[in-house]
Protein backbone atom coordinates (compact mmCIF):
# COMPACT_ATOMS: atom_id res chain seq x y z
CA UNK A 1 0.00 0.00 0.00
CA UNK A 2 1.51 3.47 -1.10
CA UNK A 3 0.86 6.81 0.24
CA UNK A 4 -0.16 9.33 -1.72
CA UNK A 5 1.66 12.10 0.41
CA UNK A 6 4.80 10.31 0.02
CA UNK A 7 4.92 9.58 -3.10
CA UNK A 8 4.03 13.13 -3.87
CA UNK A 9 6.62 14.94 -1.24
CA UNK A 10 9.22 12.13 -3.02
CA UNK A 11 8.29 14.18 -6.43
CA UNK A 12 9.00 17.11 -4.70
CA UNK A 13 12.33 16.35 -3.62
CA UNK A 14 13.45 14.19 -6.70
CA UNK A 15 12.43 17.63 -9.05
CA UNK A 16 14.11 20.03 -6.63
CA UNK A 17 17.67 18.04 -6.53
CA UNK A 18 17.22 18.08 -10.41
CA UNK A 19 16.56 21.34 -10.02
CA UNK A 20 19.29 22.43 -7.84
CA UNK A 21 22.14 20.27 -9.93
CA UNK A 22 20.94 22.02 -13.16
CA UNK A 23 21.36 25.63 -11.58
CA UNK A 24 24.83 24.37 -10.28
CA UNK A 25 25.84 22.92 -13.33
CA UNK A 26 24.64 25.74 -15.43
CA UNK A 27 25.78 27.88 -12.93
CA UNK A 28 29.29 26.64 -12.96
CA UNK A 29 29.43 26.47 -16.80
CA UNK A 30 28.42 29.93 -16.98
CA UNK A 31 31.10 31.50 -14.49
CA UNK A 32 33.50 29.55 -16.17
CA UNK A 33 33.09 30.82 -19.73
CA UNK A 34 33.15 34.56 -17.79
CA UNK A 35 36.31 33.71 -16.39
CA UNK A 36 37.73 32.38 -19.24
CA UNK A 37 36.33 35.46 -21.55
CA UNK A 38 38.15 37.79 -18.63
CA UNK A 39 41.56 36.23 -18.97
CA UNK A 40 41.24 36.13 -22.72
CA UNK A 41 41.03 40.41 -22.47
CA UNK A 42 43.48 40.37 -20.02
CA UNK A 43 46.14 38.14 -22.00
CA UNK A 44 45.33 40.04 -25.05
CA UNK A 45 45.84 43.27 -23.45
CA UNK A 46 49.33 42.01 -21.97
CA UNK A 47 50.07 40.90 -25.80
CA UNK A 48 49.58 44.42 -27.15
CA UNK A 49 51.55 45.93 -24.02
CA UNK A 50 54.10 43.46 -25.08
CA UNK A 51 54.49 44.21 -29.16
CA UNK A 52 54.39 47.67 -27.59
CA UNK A 53 57.37 47.37 -25.37
CA UNK A 54 59.21 45.40 -28.16
CA UNK A 55 62.18 46.79 -30.27
CA UNK A 56 64.38 45.96 -32.69
CA UNK A 57 67.80 48.09 -32.42
CA UNK A 58 69.88 44.88 -32.88
CA UNK A 59 69.31 41.65 -34.58
CA UNK A 60 67.99 40.04 -31.73
CA UNK A 61 64.40 41.55 -30.46
CA UNK A 62 64.85 43.47 -26.83
CA UNK A 63 62.24 44.27 -24.67
CA UNK A 64 63.07 46.50 -21.11
CA UNK A 65 61.50 44.89 -18.67
CA UNK A 66 61.33 47.57 -16.46
CA UNK A 67 58.28 49.39 -18.47
CA UNK A 68 56.58 46.15 -18.08
CA UNK A 69 54.20 44.98 -15.39
CA UNK A 70 56.06 44.44 -12.25
CA UNK A 71 54.15 40.65 -12.26
CA UNK A 72 56.47 39.51 -15.23
CA UNK A 73 59.04 40.58 -13.33
CA UNK A 74 58.92 38.47 -10.14
CA UNK A 75 59.74 34.70 -10.10
CA UNK A 76 56.66 32.45 -10.77
CA UNK A 77 54.08 35.29 -10.42
CA UNK A 78 51.55 33.47 -12.42
CA UNK A 79 51.96 36.26 -15.38
CA UNK A 80 54.19 34.68 -18.10
CA UNK A 81 55.49 35.59 -21.73
CA UNK A 82 58.01 33.83 -24.30
CA UNK A 83 58.75 35.33 -27.52
CA UNK A 84 60.11 33.31 -30.06
CA UNK A 85 61.50 34.70 -33.08
CA UNK A 86 63.36 32.26 -35.51
CA UNK A 87 66.35 31.88 -33.39
CA UNK A 88 66.11 33.92 -31.09
CA UNK A 89 64.34 33.61 -27.33
CA UNK A 90 62.95 35.88 -25.23
CA UNK A 91 61.95 35.20 -21.54
CA UNK A 92 59.69 36.72 -18.95
CA UNK A 93 62.16 36.94 -16.00
CA UNK A 94 58.69 35.68 -14.20
CA UNK A 95 59.58 32.29 -15.72
CA UNK A 96 63.32 31.48 -14.39
CA UNK A 97 64.21 30.32 -17.69
CA UNK A 98 61.76 27.62 -18.00
CA UNK A 99 60.18 27.60 -21.34
CA UNK A 100 57.00 27.31 -22.16
CA UNK A 101 55.21 24.44 -24.35
CA UNK A 102 56.16 25.06 -28.17
CA UNK A 103 55.46 22.45 -29.69
CA UNK A 104 52.89 23.44 -31.51
CA UNK A 105 53.85 26.61 -33.01
CA UNK A 106 53.75 25.24 -36.70
CA UNK A 107 50.12 24.60 -35.43
CA UNK A 108 49.41 28.22 -35.33
CA UNK A 109 48.16 30.10 -38.16
CA UNK A 110 49.68 33.53 -38.96
CA UNK A 111 47.41 36.54 -37.33
CA UNK A 112 45.08 33.87 -35.30
CA UNK A 113 45.30 33.46 -32.04
CA UNK A 114 44.97 30.35 -29.83
CA UNK A 115 44.39 29.29 -26.12
CA UNK A 116 45.61 26.35 -24.56
CA UNK A 117 45.90 24.98 -21.06
CA UNK A 118 49.15 23.87 -19.86
CA UNK A 119 50.35 22.56 -16.25
CA UNK A 120 53.30 24.52 -15.14
CA UNK A 121 55.40 25.02 -11.70
CA UNK A 122 54.49 25.38 -8.35
CA UNK A 123 51.14 23.37 -9.10
CA UNK A 124 49.96 26.27 -11.69
CA UNK A 125 47.43 25.71 -14.46
CA UNK A 126 47.91 28.28 -17.07
CA UNK A 127 45.70 29.34 -19.54
CA UNK A 128 47.74 30.31 -22.55
CA UNK A 129 47.50 32.59 -26.03
CA UNK A 130 49.43 31.50 -28.86
CA UNK A 131 49.62 33.83 -31.90
CA UNK A 132 51.95 33.88 -34.64
CA UNK A 133 52.52 37.48 -36.23
CA UNK A 134 55.03 39.59 -38.59
CA UNK A 135 56.56 42.24 -38.30
CA UNK A 136 58.48 43.88 -40.88
CA UNK A 137 60.59 40.88 -42.63
CA UNK A 138 60.44 39.10 -38.93
CA UNK A 139 57.79 36.13 -37.84
CA UNK A 140 57.25 36.34 -34.41
CA UNK A 141 55.35 33.58 -32.23
CA UNK A 142 54.27 35.47 -29.21
CA UNK A 143 53.02 32.96 -25.79
CA UNK A 144 51.36 34.58 -23.00
CA UNK A 145 50.20 33.00 -20.12
CA UNK A 146 48.03 33.67 -16.49
CA UNK A 147 48.03 31.02 -13.60
CA UNK A 148 43.97 30.19 -13.96
CA UNK A 149 44.11 28.00 -10.28
CA UNK A 150 43.57 31.05 -8.22
CA UNK A 151 40.37 31.57 -10.27
CA UNK A 152 39.51 27.72 -10.33
CA UNK A 153 39.79 27.66 -6.03
CA UNK A 154 37.60 31.00 -6.07
CA UNK A 155 35.07 29.59 -8.58
CA UNK A 156 34.85 25.99 -6.29
CA UNK A 157 34.69 28.45 -2.96
CA UNK A 158 31.92 30.50 -4.51
CA UNK A 159 30.68 27.26 -6.02
CA UNK A 160 30.11 25.60 -2.73
CA UNK A 161 28.77 28.79 -1.08
CA UNK A 162 26.22 29.10 -3.75
CA UNK A 163 25.37 25.28 -3.63
CA UNK A 164 25.34 25.49 0.39
CA UNK A 165 22.65 29.07 -0.45
CA UNK A 166 20.66 26.99 -3.15
CA UNK A 167 20.49 23.68 -0.82
CA UNK A 168 18.75 26.12 1.88
CA UNK A 169 16.19 27.86 -0.59
CA UNK A 170 15.15 24.42 -1.62
CA UNK A 171 15.04 23.57 2.16
CA UNK A 172 12.88 26.15 2.48
CA UNK A 173 10.86 26.00 -0.94
CA UNK A 174 10.15 21.92 0.30
CA UNK A 175 8.94 22.75 3.51
CA UNK A 176 6.65 25.51 2.59
CA UNK A 177 5.64 22.90 -0.29
CA UNK A 178 4.93 20.45 2.28
CA UNK A 179 2.69 22.69 3.85
CA UNK A 180 0.82 23.57 1.08
CA UNK A 181 0.81 19.92 0.16
CA UNK A 182 -1.00 18.85 3.90
CA UNK A 183 -3.52 21.86 3.19
CA UNK A 184 -4.61 20.17 -0.38
CA UNK A 185 -4.80 16.82 0.90
CA UNK A 186 -6.43 17.68 4.22
CA UNK A 187 -9.80 17.03 2.52
CA UNK A 188 -9.22 13.33 2.11
CA UNK A 189 -8.57 13.36 6.00
CA UNK A 190 -11.64 15.09 6.77
CA UNK A 191 -13.67 12.57 4.53
CA UNK A 192 -11.62 9.78 6.43
CA UNK A 193 -13.32 11.27 9.85
CA UNK A 194 -16.32 12.01 8.38
CA UNK A 195 -16.50 8.21 7.50
CA UNK A 196 -15.82 7.15 10.75
CA UNK A 197 -19.23 9.87 12.18
CA UNK A 198 -21.44 7.93 9.59
CA UNK A 199 -20.15 4.77 10.74
CA UNK A 200 -21.07 5.54 14.65
CA UNK A 201 -24.30 7.64 13.46
CA UNK A 202 -22.79 10.62 14.40
CA UNK A 203 -23.84 11.83 10.70
CA UNK A 204 -26.75 11.07 7.90
CA UNK A 205 -24.42 11.70 5.18
CA UNK A 206 -21.11 12.39 4.04
CA UNK A 207 -21.30 17.09 3.84
CA UNK A 208 -20.27 18.42 0.46
CA UNK A 209 -16.52 18.31 0.59
CA UNK A 210 -14.25 21.46 -0.25
CA UNK A 211 -12.37 20.27 -2.80
CA UNK A 212 -14.09 20.01 -6.21
CA UNK A 213 -12.68 16.60 -7.10
CA UNK A 214 -13.86 14.79 -4.05
CA UNK A 215 -17.62 15.75 -5.01
CA UNK A 216 -18.32 12.81 -7.74
CA UNK A 217 -16.59 10.88 -4.59
CA UNK A 218 -18.79 11.77 -1.88
CA UNK A 219 -21.74 11.70 -3.97
CA UNK A 220 -21.88 8.71 -4.68
CA UNK A 221 -21.06 7.19 -1.22
CA UNK A 222 -23.76 8.98 -0.08
CA UNK A 223 -25.78 7.23 -2.55
CA UNK A 224 -24.30 4.03 -2.23
CA UNK A 225 -25.13 4.43 1.66
CA UNK A 226 -28.96 5.42 0.76
CA UNK A 227 -29.14 2.41 -1.86
CA UNK A 228 -28.11 -0.04 1.13
CA UNK A 229 -30.71 1.74 3.67
CA UNK A 230 -33.44 1.22 1.48
CA UNK A 231 -32.13 -2.44 0.37
CA UNK A 232 -31.97 -2.99 3.80
CA UNK A 233 -35.65 -1.47 4.77
CA UNK A 234 -37.17 -3.82 1.98
CA UNK A 235 -35.56 -6.84 2.97
CA UNK A 236 -36.99 -6.19 6.98
CA UNK A 237 -40.21 -5.51 5.28
CA UNK A 238 -40.51 -8.67 2.89
CA UNK A 239 -38.81 -10.99 6.05
CA UNK A 240 -41.70 -9.13 8.42
CA UNK A 241 -44.36 -10.00 5.86
CA UNK A 242 -43.26 -13.69 4.70
CA UNK A 243 -43.00 -14.30 8.62
CA UNK A 244 -46.80 -13.34 9.12
CA UNK A 245 -47.79 -14.89 6.18
CA UNK A 246 -46.39 -18.47 7.02
CA UNK A 247 -46.45 -18.12 10.77
CA UNK A 248 -50.70 -18.23 10.64
CA UNK A 249 -50.77 -21.16 8.52
CA UNK A 250 -48.11 -23.18 10.91
CA UNK A 251 -50.17 -22.01 14.00
CA UNK A 252 -53.53 -23.37 12.41
CA UNK A 253 -51.58 -26.60 11.31
CA UNK A 254 -50.14 -27.17 14.72
CA UNK A 255 -54.14 -26.65 16.30
CA UNK A 256 -55.13 -29.17 14.04
CA UNK A 257 -52.61 -31.63 14.85
CA UNK A 258 -53.13 -30.75 18.56
CA UNK A 259 -57.04 -31.09 18.34
CA UNK A 260 -56.34 -34.49 15.94
CA UNK A 261 -53.78 -35.77 18.44
CA UNK A 262 -56.20 -35.61 21.35
CA UNK A 263 -58.93 -37.45 19.53
CA UNK A 264 -57.23 -40.38 18.16
CA UNK A 265 -54.43 -42.89 19.55
CA UNK A 266 -52.24 -46.06 19.34
CA UNK A 267 -50.05 -45.20 15.78
CA UNK A 268 -51.59 -42.16 14.92
CA UNK A 269 -50.68 -40.50 18.13
CA UNK A 270 -47.45 -41.32 17.73
CA UNK A 271 -47.82 -39.82 14.02
CA UNK A 272 -49.43 -36.85 14.80
CA UNK A 273 -46.69 -36.27 17.74
CA UNK A 274 -44.41 -36.19 15.28
CA UNK A 275 -45.71 -33.86 12.68
CA UNK A 276 -46.76 -31.75 15.31
CA UNK A 277 -43.13 -31.57 16.25
CA UNK A 278 -41.66 -30.99 12.50
CA UNK A 279 -44.39 -27.95 12.34
CA UNK A 280 -42.98 -26.46 15.66
CA UNK A 281 -39.58 -26.70 14.61
CA UNK A 282 -40.50 -25.02 11.28
CA UNK A 283 -41.71 -22.09 13.13
CA UNK A 284 -39.36 -22.16 15.31
CA UNK A 285 -36.93 -21.88 12.26
CA UNK A 286 -39.11 -19.42 10.56
CA UNK A 287 -38.23 -17.24 13.30
CA UNK A 288 -34.71 -17.31 13.41
CA UNK A 289 -34.47 -16.32 9.68
CA UNK A 290 -36.63 -13.63 10.25
CA UNK A 291 -34.52 -12.34 12.78
CA UNK A 292 -31.22 -12.78 10.92
CA UNK A 293 -32.65 -10.70 7.98
CA UNK A 294 -33.60 -8.04 10.29
CA UNK A 295 -30.28 -7.69 11.45
CA UNK A 296 -29.41 -3.81 10.36
CA UNK A 297 -25.34 -3.92 11.34
CA UNK A 298 -23.13 -1.20 10.96
CA UNK A 299 -24.95 0.79 7.99
CA UNK A 300 -28.46 1.48 10.33
CA UNK A 301 -29.35 5.02 10.43
CA UNK A 302 -30.82 5.21 14.11
CA UNK A 303 -30.03 7.45 17.10
CA UNK A 304 -27.52 5.64 19.21
CA UNK A 305 -28.52 3.58 22.05
CA UNK A 306 -28.52 4.50 25.48
CA UNK A 307 -26.95 0.98 27.15
CA UNK A 308 -27.61 1.78 30.38
CA UNK A 309 -31.63 2.14 29.82
CA UNK A 310 -31.26 -0.60 27.18
CA UNK A 311 -29.68 -3.31 29.90
CA UNK A 312 -32.00 -2.00 32.89
CA UNK A 313 -35.00 -2.76 31.03
CA UNK A 314 -33.61 -6.27 29.61
CA UNK A 315 -32.84 -7.06 33.65
CA UNK A 316 -35.98 -5.98 34.70
CA UNK A 317 -37.77 -8.24 32.27
CA UNK A 318 -35.71 -11.10 33.23
CA UNK A 319 -35.95 -10.83 37.02
CA UNK A 320 -39.56 -10.89 36.37
CA UNK A 321 -39.11 -14.12 34.52
CA UNK A 322 -36.49 -15.68 36.54
CA UNK A 323 -37.14 -14.49 39.78
CA UNK A 324 -35.08 -17.36 41.82
CA UNK A 325 -31.95 -15.66 39.63
CA UNK A 326 -29.74 -12.87 41.29
CA UNK A 327 -29.29 -10.28 38.27
CA UNK A 328 -25.57 -7.76 38.40
CA UNK A 329 -25.18 -5.14 36.33
CA UNK A 330 -21.67 -3.13 36.46
CA UNK A 331 -21.28 0.09 34.32
CA UNK A 332 -18.62 2.19 34.70
CA UNK A 333 -20.60 5.42 33.22
CA UNK A 334 -23.57 5.46 30.57
CA UNK A 335 -22.31 4.51 27.37
CA UNK A 336 -24.01 5.35 23.72
CA UNK A 337 -23.53 3.31 21.40
CA UNK A 338 -23.91 3.48 17.48
CA UNK A 339 -25.92 0.30 16.38
CA UNK A 340 -29.54 -0.55 15.74
CA UNK A 341 -31.17 -0.83 18.95
CA UNK A 342 -33.12 -4.18 17.84
CA UNK A 343 -30.20 -5.51 17.17
CA UNK A 344 -28.36 -5.01 20.20
CA UNK A 345 -31.84 -6.36 22.08
CA UNK A 346 -31.73 -9.10 20.41
CA UNK A 347 -27.96 -10.05 20.84
CA UNK A 348 -27.79 -9.17 24.52
CA UNK A 349 -31.13 -10.24 24.94
CA UNK A 350 -30.58 -13.56 23.65
CA UNK A 351 -27.30 -13.95 25.81
CA UNK A 352 -29.20 -13.15 28.82
CA UNK A 353 -31.92 -15.26 28.62
CA UNK A 354 -29.58 -18.35 28.12
CA UNK A 355 -27.67 -17.19 31.14
CA UNK A 356 -30.44 -16.97 33.46
CA UNK A 357 -31.96 -20.27 32.18
CA UNK A 358 -28.43 -22.12 32.79
CA UNK A 359 -27.92 -20.26 35.76
CA UNK A 360 -28.37 -21.87 39.38
CA UNK A 361 -28.37 -18.36 41.44
CA UNK A 362 -26.35 -15.66 40.04
CA UNK A 363 -25.86 -13.79 36.51
CA UNK A 364 -23.29 -11.24 36.52
CA UNK A 365 -22.62 -8.37 33.31
CA UNK A 366 -19.75 -6.12 33.45
CA UNK A 367 -19.71 -3.35 30.44
CA UNK A 368 -17.04 -1.19 29.76
CA UNK A 369 -15.12 0.65 26.82
CA UNK A 370 -11.81 0.32 26.69
CA UNK A 371 -9.18 0.88 23.07
CA UNK A 372 -12.20 1.69 21.27
CA UNK A 373 -14.08 -1.33 21.54
CA UNK A 374 -17.34 -2.20 23.69
CA UNK A 375 -16.73 -4.94 26.00
CA UNK A 376 -19.76 -6.71 27.48
CA UNK A 377 -19.30 -9.83 29.43
CA UNK A 378 -22.19 -12.03 31.08
CA UNK A 379 -21.25 -14.93 33.60
CA UNK A 380 -23.73 -17.08 34.99
CA UNK A 381 -22.65 -19.86 37.71
CA UNK A 382 -24.41 -22.88 35.38
CA UNK A 383 -22.80 -25.73 34.53
CA UNK A 384 -21.23 -24.48 31.42
CA UNK A 385 -20.41 -26.24 28.25
CA UNK A 386 -18.01 -28.85 27.64
CA UNK A 387 -14.39 -27.82 26.27
CA UNK A 388 -14.75 -29.55 23.01
CA UNK A 389 -17.72 -28.39 21.50
CA UNK A 390 -17.00 -24.47 22.12
CA UNK A 391 -15.32 -24.07 18.99
CA UNK A 392 -18.19 -25.50 16.70
CA UNK A 393 -20.25 -22.78 18.63
CA UNK A 394 -18.54 -19.91 18.10
CA UNK A 395 -16.80 -21.31 14.83
CA UNK A 396 -17.76 -18.44 12.08
CA UNK A 397 -19.95 -20.20 9.01
CA UNK A 398 -21.31 -22.85 10.96
CA UNK A 399 -24.49 -23.55 11.54
CA UNK A 400 -25.27 -23.96 14.90
CA UNK A 401 -27.98 -26.99 15.33
CA UNK A 402 -31.24 -24.87 16.08
CA UNK A 403 -33.77 -27.78 16.43
CA UNK A 404 -31.59 -28.15 19.96
CA UNK A 405 -33.14 -26.45 22.73
CA UNK A 406 -30.27 -24.97 25.20
CA UNK A 407 -27.28 -22.50 24.29
CA UNK A 408 -27.28 -23.37 20.52
CA UNK A 409 -30.71 -22.02 20.21
CA UNK A 410 -29.68 -17.66 20.76
CA UNK A 411 -26.28 -17.97 19.61
CA UNK A 412 -27.13 -18.42 16.21
CA UNK A 413 -28.90 -15.57 16.16
CA UNK A 414 -25.72 -14.05 18.56
CA UNK A 415 -23.03 -14.99 16.13
CA UNK A 416 -24.81 -13.48 12.79
CA UNK A 417 -25.03 -10.02 15.12
CA UNK A 418 -21.82 -10.17 15.99
CA UNK A 419 -20.37 -10.87 12.39
CA UNK A 420 -22.10 -8.12 11.24
CA UNK A 421 -20.81 -5.63 13.17
CA UNK A 422 -17.58 -7.08 12.26
CA UNK A 423 -17.17 -7.66 16.38
CA UNK A 424 -15.50 -11.14 18.26
CA UNK A 425 -17.84 -13.86 20.39
CA UNK A 426 -16.02 -15.71 22.90
CA UNK A 427 -17.01 -18.59 25.29
CA UNK A 428 -14.66 -19.79 28.30
CA UNK A 429 -15.89 -21.92 31.31
CA UNK A 430 -15.01 -20.15 34.48
CA UNK A 431 -12.65 -22.07 37.15
CA UNK A 432 -14.54 -23.31 40.26
CA UNK A 433 -15.00 -21.13 42.93
CA UNK A 434 -16.66 -22.15 46.39
CA UNK A 435 -17.80 -25.06 44.01
CA UNK A 436 -19.08 -22.66 41.78
CA UNK A 437 -18.44 -22.40 37.79
CA UNK A 438 -20.03 -21.23 34.26
CA UNK A 439 -19.77 -20.27 31.17
CA UNK A 440 -18.50 -17.11 30.68
CA UNK A 441 -19.44 -14.95 27.42
CA UNK A 442 -17.56 -12.13 26.10
CA UNK A 443 -19.07 -9.91 22.88
CA UNK A 444 -16.65 -7.31 21.65
CA UNK A 445 -17.69 -4.56 19.26
CA UNK A 446 -16.04 -1.74 17.52
CA UNK A 447 -16.80 1.86 19.49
Amino acid sequence: MWSLSARLLRYMVSGQMLVLLFMLLAAGIALNIAAQDYFKSRLEHDRDLLLNELSWTGPVPEIEHEHLTPVFNQPFSGHYFQINSDDDLLLSVSLQGIRLHDEHIHDVKEGEPQWHWQPFENNQYLYVLSQTLKQGERHLHVQVGEDFQPIINAFLHAFFWLAGLFSLLLTGLFLWQRRLLMRTLKPFSQISNQLKQLAQQDIDQLPPPDMQELTGLVNEINALGERTRERLNRARLASGNLSHSLKTPLAILANRLSDMQEQNGGAEQQNLTEARELVERMGQQIDNEMKRARIAGLMSRAPKIELNEMFDQLLLTLKKLYPHIQLQCHMAAAIRYPGDREDIIELFGNLLDNACKWAQTAVDVDIRVAEGQLRVCICDDGPGIAEEKIPGLINPGERLDESVKGYGLGLAIVSDIVAQYQGRLQLNNRPLNNGRGGLQVTVTLPY
